[in-house]
């Protein structure tokens, strides 16, 4: 790592080092918001060392030292700081509006929490030991949830449960998953499809690696449909995440994330993913209490196969789920 941008990042040292940070956001020179254990302080800190040239030549240098570009034509930039999990997402100033930066660095937990720190909701009829024998039955496991609630900690606490003799790949866009296996590949492709290792390469390259276990850090529209084809040709015991604010609508966004790759019935990519997946595990923070907890396990198959009314497979249901994207409340 070059020595300037190290020096750089030591200005954030202090708020990464605060115990139960989550989240710094910087927003203007010389202040920024810290989230901590999921809250805000109220009024922005007051930092002389964050000026306009440190905040500028802090992305510059990241992104170039990421093989990326931050400027004018390039105004989006989302990596990780080198050597660490900590993801960021910065906007260019010529992409805002009335102000020079939007920085958010989010700081991953530095523990892999046990599964008792998850709470199970009164609703829910599994236990503890059913969610981890999903593991050791090599069950397919879809964790869903909102942006902060948990969905990768859940998957580095079911990483844990893995037998440690098992070879598995790993294939992700941000360095946020962890396990102790010692036989692994772990595959970090570039956030954008316009970089020269996307998802379809990791996912080509992943089948020839001859793992046991295949996790994919996130689905979304560029690996969907390869992932799931993957669960439906033997691959088990497989994790992944999606964004989605239900069990149910992590199905329909699934659903979605494929018909903008391929013109599929809504039914037939249904029961595809019905195939593919066993469960979806649906987390959400508490607001007031900042736990995280498990709302919903849905057993994707049996749901599937009681899904009589065929109102709930047909395109209704996406249009339903295009129109609260379309105004905002999914996220």
């Amino acid at each position: 790592m070059n020595r300037l941008l190290n020096n750089l990042i030591q200005v954030f040292d202090k708020y990464f080092q605060t115990p139960g940070a989550n989240e710094v956001v910087i927003l203007k020179e010389k202040e920024l918001f810290l989230c901590v254990n999921g809250k805000w302080n109220e009024l922005p800190l007051h930092d002389e060392q964050l000026k306009k040239e440190v905040l500028n030549d802090f992305l510059i240098f990241l992104a170039n030292d990421r093989e990326q570009q931050f400027n004018k034509k390039n105004r989006s930039l989302s990596t990780s700081i080198p050597g660490t999990n900590y993801r960021v997402q910065a906007l260019h100033k010529t992409a805002l509006n009335g102000q020079d930066f939007s920085i958010n660095i989010r700081i991953p937990p530095k523990v892999v929490f046990p599964i008792e720190a998850f709470k199970i909701s009164k609703n829910v009829p599994y236990s503890y030991e059913d969610i981890l024998n999903f593991i050791t039955q090599r069950k397919n496991l879809l964790i869903s949830g909102g942006t902060g609630s948990g969905k990768t900690s859940l998957l580095n606490t079911l990483l844990k449960q893995i037998d440690t003799n098992e070879r598995i790949v790993i294939i992700q866009d941000s360095p946020e998953l962890k396990s102790s296996n010692i036989n692994q590949t772990s595959i970090l492709v570039d956030k954008k499809d316009t970089g020269t290792f996307t998802y379809q390469d990791a996912i080509d390259a992943a089948t020839r690696l001859f793992p046991e276990r295949l996790i994919l850090g996130e689905l979304d529209t560029r690996n969907t449909l390869m992932s799931l084809r993957l669960n439906n040709t033997g691959h088990a015991g497989t994790i992944s995440t999606v964004h989605a604010n239900s069990a149910e609508d992590a199905l329909y966004a699934m659903n979605l994330n494929i018909r903008f790759e391929r013109d599929i019935s809504d039914k037939t990519i249904t029961e595809y993913i019905s195939r593919a997946i066993d469960y979806i595990i649906q987390i959400e923070r508490n607001k007031l209490t900042n736990e995280r907890e498990i709302v919903e396990i849905l057993d994707l198959k049996h749901y599937v196969n009681n899904c009589n009314d065929e109102e709930e497979l047909n395109s209704k249901n996406i249009q339903s789920l295009l129109t609260k994207l379309v105004q905002g409340e999914t996220k």
